[in-house]
């Protein structure tokens, strides 16, 4: 589903009621759609053209009572609850230890307590590097924007390294991750322009580092993968380029 956030104010505010590039025109210039749903629009010949629509055939016929969103839920794997042992949407698995490591990482910086979470197991590697690594947590689903690229971020993490300088994560939980940091080229633009707009809005003299967390959902092991300076670059040339062409297709009258 698409997510669009209002811009007008110092700081974006998600549009829970938006969900399609003309309800986001009508409602303001200002609503900008976010980096996942500009990135959305570029497909991968293998994952969206066959496996996407081979596997809503297959989970149709062997759920033919579910209705297709349900469906839908199920096409990037299933996970087991850790409670319950109910079998779960990837999506909402990984949902659930995103909120778990953002609970954690607020009660370092004094603001809560976590307390018990059923994916504790999931989550603790990230707080345990933390710790190890020297850094300062600063902010967990932070919100960024930009008016010239129009568009809005979440970001998992922010946090200042051993040098003091900012840098940001962003979580992913995969499976068959074979002992590696398993990312893809998406993982790197999203992050990259949301570190460019970072920059830009802070005034920073530099281009804050990336860092994808790929959390194994069946070992839950961690693996980081720091993204170098070139592919940063290439990264952020490559949203701006795709945020035209979704602004020319979808956002303009």
């Amino acid at each position: 589903m698409a997510h669009f956030y209002d811009c007008s104010q110092d700081y974006p505010l998600f549009e829970k009621e938006v969900t399609t590039p003309t309800q986001a025109r009508k409602k303001s210039s200002k609503v900008y759609p976010s980096v996942t749903t500009i990135l959305s629009i570029v497909k991968d010949d293998f994952i969206d053209s066959i496996y996407r629509p081979s596997k809503l055939v297959e989970l149709a016929r062997e759920f033919p009572n579910l209705f297709w969103r349900d469906i839908e839920t199920l096409v990037y794997g299933t996970r087991e609850q850790p409670v319950t042992g109910d079998t779960i949407g990837s999506a909402e698995f990984g949902t659930a230890v995103h909120k778990c490591i953002e609970n954690k990482v607020l009660e370092l910086m004094g603001e809560g307590a976590a307390g018990d979470d059923p994916y504790d197991e999931w989550a603790e590697p990230f707080i345990d590097w933390i710790d190890e690594s020297g850094t300062k947590p600063f902010a967990c689903e932070y919100l960024i924007s930009s008016d010239t690229i129009k568009t809005a971020g979440s970001v998992d993490f922010l946090g200042y390294d051993a040098d003091d300088k900012l840098f940001l994560a962003d979580y992913k939980c995969r499976t068959n991750t074979k002992g590696r940091a398993k990312v893809y080229p998406k993982d790197c633009e999203q992050l990259a322009i949301e570190s460019y707009m970072m920059m830009k809005a802070t005034n920073l003299s530099y281009l804050p580092k990336c860092i994808s967390v790929i959390i194994d959902c069946d070992t839950k092991k961690h693996y980081h993968k720091e993204w170098s300076t070139e592919d940063m670059k290439k990264g952020i040339a490559n949203f701006k380029y795709t945020a035209k062409l979704y602004w020319n297709k979808r956002m303009k009258k």
